[in-house]
């Protein structure tokens, strides 16, 4: 049963939408989620209770995907471009621009670390994830997502997780059917293992004793 929805911009004559809300994600405790507007290149504030659209802040070509981090910050990614969106969150779940920050060619998927000092994007285009100091604003270092044989690029990472404790990121790639892992705590580029899945994985979950991959199948692929 549908209860309610949330309207975000009206319909254009030929029936197609005008914003395509992307990555979705909530602020804890602020009655507030946030959308990324693919085409409308923005990111909404939109009050759950009411789902009117309390604020609209600019981003960067073709917004992907929405971040909460621990400290309150919020980051988006412009796949039609090669930064990310900073913005500050108030107490009232409005949100002020921290600025941008150059991370390399199509960032799609973020992560932050338990701390929030950390936030890694999937670079889907080159085949990598940008390592985020975000107190220096700055990417430190890039890990390797190259397939194991064939060109150079082609692994297309489009989904990130960590693992409860921290110690290992979980990179969905989509056109290897697997699941990349990196070993955060040796602090190497490479992964330390490769997981089947089923086919073109687009999202990864990280539990405390198992992993939750979804493929573009009907069906849903446990590891546990």
């Amino acid at each position: 049963e549908l209860r309610s929805r949330i309207v975000l911009g009206e319909q254009k004559p030929d029936h197609t939408g005008s914003r395509y809300p992307a990555g979705i994600a909530a602020a804890p405790g602020s009655g507030v989620i946030y959308v990324a507007e693919n085409v409308g290149d923005s990111l909404a504030v939109v009050d759950t209770k009411t789902g009117n659209v309390m604020q609209r802040l600019p981003t960067d070509h073709y917004p992907y995907a929405v971040e909460v981090a621990r400290d309150g910050r919020i980051y988006v990614s412009a796949w039609g471009g090669d930064t990310i969106s900073i913005f500050r969150s108030r107490p009232d779940g409005m949100l002020v621009s921290a600025g941008r920050l150059r991370v390399g060619r199509h960032p799609s998927a973020l992560r932050a670390d338990l701390t929030g000092t950390r936030l890694y994007v999937a670079l889907a285009g080159s085949d990598r994830i940008a390592v985020v100091d975000t107190r220096a604003r700055r990417v430190i270092r890039y890990l390797d997502d190259a397939a194991p044989a064939g060109p150079a690029e082609g692994s297309t990472p489009n989904a990130l997780a960590i693992s409860p404790d921290g110690s290992k990121l979980f990179v969905a790639e989509a056109d290897n059917n697997a699941i990349a892992v990196f070993d955060l705590s040796a602090g190497g580029r490479l992964p330390v293992a490769r997981i089947p899945t089923d086919w073109y994985p687009t999202a990864v979950l990280s539990e405390e004793k198992r992993l939750l991959v979804l493929p573009a199948v009907t069906h849903l692929f446990v590891r546990s």
